[in-house]
């Protein structure tokens, strides 16, 4: 289809969603009951996104009756769900709850961090289904889109601009009221419109497919037959209920759902009203769903790409562009819908529970009072536009719909993390704060590993695919029991199933056990009343006055005329005076100013504020306003607390808290007579019945136990007569008393304000009775960890002797690696000196240099071998740097040279503390890479003073190269990184020469700094100390004379292929060679012949060594050579000591060629 055509279309649509609201905000509240309870039940529909509009038939298509739990979970919500519901109206509606995030921390002693909790979880859980949301518009957009079009729509360039639409579109209708109590009508209003058109698309589609021949009925018919066949045989899916319990939960735990369902909802008798239409809106939508699915299965490939968009492709098979556009617009309304109302939702409790509860703490708003309405609605507004944008970006990186669709019933499985809280919250009155705080953190923390971590090492990119399915087959750190997708063991269950067990069923434990050792507050539960007290009648009108608890009139400080003024502050004063004028209008009061707030005033404004700034914003509010008022904090929380009908029980309640204690408690009055106690309290002391009794002398009660001797020894009466003063004078007291039972009782008195004594009695004796068993194990425990240390040390021996044994197998593997390489090098440069055609001759030279490729990675996997197995140690010495410098000009010039590079070596006269070897081979390797990626311009050898480090240079390559990218960087010195660049002149690097690099410079303590700008070339620098030059004392020379002939060279070594080529090699540069495999063999041959030269291998035959071959039977004068692929770092000073030459394996002829040439030998015969 054509690409403007659809861009026309969607402003069109757009504009008719303004229009929509725009109407919805001037006549929405106009409808009439029935058209209100319509309206709410089409607004609920928004629960079918773009993930059930297209998600669902590519499940149906894939996995056949996996479809359905999307559908079955709210209908049996709704079915069974009805009290829940209910009950969460009737509280929303007396406590002005404006958000999930809001409901949970109301319902627990309204507290602030448990609602900025839930909000950060919220936000963590919904993000990336929005960017579900815009992938769904991307692709269905590249779908309908003609293929020269470049699918414009689904570029990122097109989400962002259709994010910032739907943008305006939520802030403009979802913040014209910020008083929660007023609908958002205009909103609603295109919400419900959006869930018109999904459905009607979706039976439009259907619908024609159906019809349009005779035998598509018989088709879908069979489909179904087919399915349901399989479903016997089979069963249902492993993780077909728990869908269904995600999907039934996500109606009240997605934030979005708790808005238009909870929020949204103005009359209980909606609630009827929408559970017949929302059933049939879900019902209407899976039978679309099922002709769609029966399409796909029989569909070509050229038709459906992939089975999700079989709602864009059907139309489009059949090239019905009308039909095409009304699926895309279907499909635009269920990912637009969801995106407006989850962005508000999540708006509000990102303003109310995180910033708003922030700016009154630090009093920064206050700064701002006369512009407290603007300053609200420009917070909510804000956060709107922040939640969009993460959306978007998270879709910008995770732009694979494949990575994408899974977070659809991840979001549905974090969310349902707080079913817990909110219906425990609704049922049972013993749950706690610490409960809730327990369970959401544990669930979220088994969701993110067993559900989101196996989801993101999936997702990860291929380098990290072997890494990701290790862990997840095998555990972290190879520990099979933390299997994310198997805990414990645990693998009977599909991986949805047992994340959500886990995650799920580890929230609902830690809530009610945790619930049960730390009971709910004294607040917590008065708070909870007012959760219970309208769960079995319908919510009272404002005129029950009767029921309201009235305070002092001088405990009430401030006048109605304040609360006005401070409630005008934060919703503006219109909204204010219309809702305080209905307030005294159901009341029957007037709205005198001038007259002092009473605790119906309080509690009324308390619940209007809640439903702008959250209950919790809104009670801190209230008490920074009296406590500035002169009004302590305790007057504070009383006229908060006992200004409602939730404060309506009295000392009753309160006793029976008491009763529940697990200490023992009495109280008496100014005059020491008992007042309160608890059953523990009378359990603890055995007191007869008669004895205790309101009003009792307290020093009754201390004479009769001081008789049966629990006071300790001592006069009776001095026993009474200490314990009432330290009463009188309101002393603390604390102490422990041994009974005559054994028991251990920890008494604690404190003083009451006002006269008056609190003593509180517990039973410690488990207490001590364990921490003297502690001790114990703590003596224990410490003949433990020396047990364990000598364990350790023993196991640090083992250690070493293994790492004893790697550097025996590294020496024998380089021998038996580079010994046929060795032999390789020997015949191919002996056959080179005997060709002579051209071609013959280029081949050979090709061949040579793929065994010189081969002998530099076998040579450098070597090395890094030796450096990380430690057996190859720098031998620092104090080296000019003079000769490293003009040995690399020597080296490296020509090579630039015809390559048109300019090379400048720019020397010095420094000495250096190092090792000659090791810096000439990192520097080498600096140069070497530099001339390799470098096409034009120059690359320079310099040094530097370093600016960090006195008595330190830094030696560096500087080229005009391609450069690095930063990312590559990270990956620089790690084996085989190549950091992405093709060499201009065709070399291959290995990359390893800057991964032996950094295992020298560490070995040496060099520090190694890379600096790169991308385009324009790269510089690597080492900083080495410096040291003071040596005095050198000349030794005079002496003229030897020059060889007059070839030599007699004798070759010692067991592997006769490597004899071969070496005495074909030598023989062609004219030399006689004697060739021996045994060192009998050798020592008859020199006996024999007068032998000038003598190579010899290191390992012979039976174990035989070719340095003691040489030690034991050598004259002095006889030039000799061990070669060797040994990594001994003591074999070089030993044959320096007795003049011995080294040639390592695979042996470089030229290297072998250069020393003979160099022999000094007057004679031979």
């Amino acid at each position: 289809m054509n690409s403007w055509l659809i861009i026309g279309v969607l402003a069109l649509y757009i504009a008719l969603l303004f229009i929509c609201a725009f109407f919805g905000e001037k006549h929405a509240s106009r409808l009439s009951t029935r058209g209100r309870m319509l309206l709410f039940s089409l607004t609920l529909g928004v629960y079918c996104s773009s993930w059930t509009f297209y998600g669902a038939t590519g499940a149906a298509v894939r996995e056949g009756i996996i479809f359905l739990p999307i559908y079955l979970g709210p209908l049996l919500f709704v079915a069974v769900g009805y009290d829940i519901w209910r009950r969460l109206g009737r509280v929303r509606q007396h406590h002005a709850i404006s958000s999930i995030a809001d409901f949970v921390a109301a319902r627990y002693g309204k507290s602030g961090p448990l609602a900025s909790l839930v909000t950060i979880l919220a936000v963590i859980a919904i993000i990336p289904y929005l960017a579900l949301q815009l992938r769904a518009i991307a692709l269905s957009a590249a779908v309908i889109l003609e293929p020269t079009a470049g699918g414009i729509a689904s570029t990122t360039n097109g989400v962002l601009f259709l994010t910032g639409i739907l943008a305006i579109l939520a802030m403009i209708f979802g913040t014209r009221q910020i008083a929660n109590t007023e609908q958002h009508g205009g909103l609603m209003l295109a919400v419900a419109f959006e869930s018109f058109v999904k459905l009607f698309a979706l039976l439009a589609v259907a619908a024609f497919f159906m019809f349009e021949a005779p035998e598509n009925l018989h088709q879908i018919s069979q489909d179904i037959s087919i399915t349901f066949k399989e479903v016997q045989m089979f069963g249902v899916p492993e993780s077909f209920w728990v869908q269904t319990l995600l999907a039934a939960l996500a109606i009240i735990c997605l934030p979005r759902q708790f808005h238009v369902a909870v929020v949204e909802l103005r009359d209980e008798k909606h609630i009827r009203g929408a559970r017949r239409w929302f059933a049939v809106y879900l019902i209407l939508t899976t039978i679309a769903i099922i002709p769609i699915a029966s399409w796909a299965l029989h569909a070509a490939p050229a038709y459906l790409a992939i089975p999700d968009v079989a709602v864009l492709s059907l139309p489009l098979s059949y090239s019905q562009d009308w039909l095409t556009l009304l699926a895309f617009l279907g499909g635009f309304s269920a990912s637009t819908g969801m995106l407006l109302v989850s962005s508000v939702a999540l708006s509000i409790m990102l303003s109310n529970d995180l910033i708003m509860p922030a700016l009154w703490r630090t009093n920064i708003l206050a700064r701002h009072d006369k512009r407290l309405p603007l300053v609200l609605k420009f917070t909510r507004r804000v956060c709107i536009l922040a939640v969009m944008l993460l959306g978007f970006l998270f879709f910008h990186f995770f732009n694979d719909i494949d990575q994408l669709s899974v977070f659809g019933l991840l979001a549905f499985s974090a969310v349902a993390q707080f079913a817990p809280a909110l219906i425990g919250g609704l049922y049972w009155r013993g749950g706690s704060k610490q409960g809730v705080y327990a369970g959401l953190l544990t669930g979220f923390a088994m969701w993110a590993y067993t559900l989101l971590f196996p989801t993101v090492l999936r997702s990860l990119p291929a380098p990290f695919e072997a890494l990701s399915q290790q862990i997840i087959q095998d555990g972290p750190f190879g520990i099979n029991w933390l299997r994310p997708e198997a805990l414990l063991g645990f693998e009977s269950f599909d991986p949805l199933t047992h994340g959500v067990v886990w995650a799920l069923g580890l929230n609902i434990l830690l809530y009610i056990w945790v619930s049960r050792i730390f009971r709910p507050s004294i607040a917590e539960q008065i708070q909870a009343e007012s959760f219970f007290y309208y769960e079995t009648k319908p919510l009272p009108s404002h005129n029950a006055s009767s029921d309201i608890s009235y305070l002092h009139h001088d405990v009430a400080r401030l006048k109605v005329g304040d609360l006005l003024t401070l409630a005008k502050r934060i919703t503006g004063e219109g909204p204010t005076l219309r809702a305080f004028q209905q307030f005294c209008t159901q009341n029957n009061v007037t709205l005198n100013e001038n007259s002092s707030a009473n605790g119906m005033w309080w509690r009324f404004t308390e619940q209007y504020l809640a439903g702008t700034i959250g209950a919790a914003s809104a009670r801190t509010l209230l008490t920074t306003a009296m406590v500035n008022n002169g009004l302590a904090l305790g007057q504070v929380a009383n006229i908060l607390d006992q200004a409602s009908q939730w404060q309506r029980f009295n000392q009753n309640l309160i006793m029976t808290m008491i009763d529940h204690m697990t200490q023992g408690v009495s109280v008496v009055d100014e005059n020491m007579c008992l007042v309160a106690w608890n059953n523990q309290y009378l359990k603890l002391f055995d007191y007869p019945k008669d004895i205790v009794y309101v009003g009792c002398p307290i020093s009754d009660l201390i004479r009769y136990n001081a008789e049966r001797g629990e006071c300790g020894p001592g006069s009776i009466e001095e026993h009474v007569r200490k314990r009432i003063h330290w009463m009188q004078v309101g002393s603390s007291h604390e102490f422990e008393r041994i009974r005559k039972d054994g028991r251990v009782i920890q008494m604690r008195g404190n003083p009451i304000e006002g006269g008056g004594f609190v003593t509180t009695f517990a039973d410690i004796t488990a207490f001590r009775e364990n921490e003297a068993v502690l001790e114990a194990r703590v003596q224990d425990r410490t003949q433990q960890l020396a047990d364990a240390l000598s364990e350790q040390q023993l196991a640090r021996e083992v250690a070493d002797k293994a790492n004893m044994s790697k550097s025996r197998f590294i020496a024998a593997a380089s021998h038996d690696l580079l010994q046929p390489m060795h032999a390789a090098r020997l015949f191919s440069t002996a056959l080179e000196q005997s060709v002579q055609n051209d071609e013959d001759r280029r081949t050979l030279q090709q061949l040579d240099r793929a065994l010189h490729g081969a002998e530099s990675m076998l040579s450098a996997l070597l090395d890094i071998a030796r450096l990380e197995g430690g057996t190859i140690q720098p031998k620092r010495q104090a080296y000019p740097l003079h000769d490293l410098l003009s040995d690399l000009e020597l080296q490296f010039k020509s090579i630039a040279a015809q390559r048109g590079i300019q090379f400048k070596v720019h020397d010095v006269q420094f000495w250096i503390d190092t090792d000659p070897q090791w810096i000439r081979r990192i520097i080498q390797n600096f140069v070497s890479n530099a001339l390799r990626y470098t096409a034009r311009g120059r690359v320079v050898v310099g040094v530097l003073r370093s600016s960090t480090q006195p008595q330190h240079i830094r030696i560096g390559v500087w080229d005009t190269g391609p450069g690095i990218a930063e990312e590559q960087r990270i990956k620089l010195f790690q084996e085989f990184e190549r950091c992405g660049h093709t060499s201009p002149w065709g070399e291959q690097g290995l990359g390893l020469g800057l991964a032996i690099v950094q295992r020298m410079t560490s070995l040496l303590d060099y520090p190694v700094h890379v600096y790169s700008d991308l385009g324009k070339g790269s510089c690597f620098m080492i900083e080495v100390p410096l040291v003071e030059a040596p005095k050198v004392v000349a030794a005079p020379v002496q003229a030897v004379p020059l060889r007059t002939k070839a030599y007699k060279i004798l070759c010692l070594d067991n592997d006769e292929t490597i004899l071969e080529g070496m005495s074909t090699l030598l023989t062609k540069w004219g030399y006689q060679v004697f060739k021996a495999t045994e060192p009998e063999q050798a020592l008859a041959m020199i006996e024999q012949e007068n032998i000038q030269v003598w190579l010899v291998d290191q390992h012979l035959n039976n174990g035989k060594i070719g340095l003691d071959f040489i030690l034991n039977n050598r004259q002095e004068n006889v030039p000799t050579a061990l070669i060797t692929a040994d990594s001994d770092p003591e074999l070089p000073q030993r044959l320096k000591e007795h003049n011995i030459v080294l040639l390592k394996k695979p042996l470089k002829p030229a290297s072998l060629r250069s020393w003979l040439s160099g022999l000094k030998i007057s004679s031979a015969d």
